[in-house]
């Protein structure tokens, strides 16, 4: 789910076995196929922290049957989780508020600080998303769509002008266009997720950021199959 904030398999953030980050949640968007497994989430685990902006939380909390614990923000604003910096990030899309997160990952271990960036959901790469993009150690960034599956797919054409519009989807092309427009950035590793089940695959995926794997040959890339629960490709 994109709506609510699951890193790939492989990508962890710092303390994943300590309990206060497993009590809490970052919601990106309201739309029900992104949020649906909340009040699951919520009878598993009451005290659940839920983190949102107003507007999304106000238009969740009108499908559910129970208030959850929301820790609300103001979108552009950063906020802490324990020894993270949490950055929401303004993105383009039709919902009512959504965001992308940056999180700031302190040093430890004898490993160096990291950024861990995560945009999907978008319509179009606006100048703040450039901004983030480049920023990222490490960045998950939707491919979503492949253009001739989509044209072909039996979906209506009001939806497939709508993923095609400013505030739908990256397609695959548009998020190698994206990245090979950025004129300096730190990513050392890439997450290429969201794609559609029906209109994407990640061969395809892999063959058009060719292009970015060749502009920046220190990058490891992960193409993350929706149809799986770990990613098959990886360079």
């Amino acid at each position: 789910m994109a709506g609510l904030l699951r890193l790939p398999h492989g990508l962890r953030l710092p303390h994943p076995r300590h309990e206060q980050f497993r009590q809490l949640l970052l919601i990106t968007h309201e739309h029900s196929d992104h949020c649906i497994g909340l009040a699951a989430l919520l009878r598993q685990n009451p005290a659940l922290k839920v983190f949102a902006n107003r507007e999304t939380a106000r238009r969740i909390q009108g499908s559910l049957k129970v208030k959850p614990d929301w820790q609300l923000f103001e979108t552009g604003t950063t906020f802490e989780l324990g020894r993270l910096q949490v950055t929401s990030i303004p993105i383009p899309h039709d919902a009512a508020d959504p965001v992308g997160y940056a999180i700031d990952c302190p040093a430890e271990d004898g490993r160096s600080a990291r950024r861990v960036t995560w945009l999907t959901d978008l319509g179009h790469a606006t100048d703040v998303v450039r901004h983030h993009c480049a920023l990222a150690d490490i960045l998950v960034l939707e491919a979503n769509y492949d253009d001739e599956m989509l044209d072909l797919s039996k979906r209506p054409l009001h939806l497939k002008q709508r993923i095609r519009g400013n505030h739908g989807h990256l397609s695959n092309h548009a998020a190698r266009d994206l990245l090979l427009g950025l004129r300096e950035w730190q990513t050392s590793e890439l997450f290429l997720g969201h794609l559609s089940k029906e209109c994407n695959r990640t061969v395809l995926v892999d063959e058009v950021m060719n292009a970015v794997r060749q502009h920046k040959g220190d990058l490891r890339v992960t193409v993350v199959d929706p149809l799986e629960d770990d990613p098959v490709s990886t360079w």
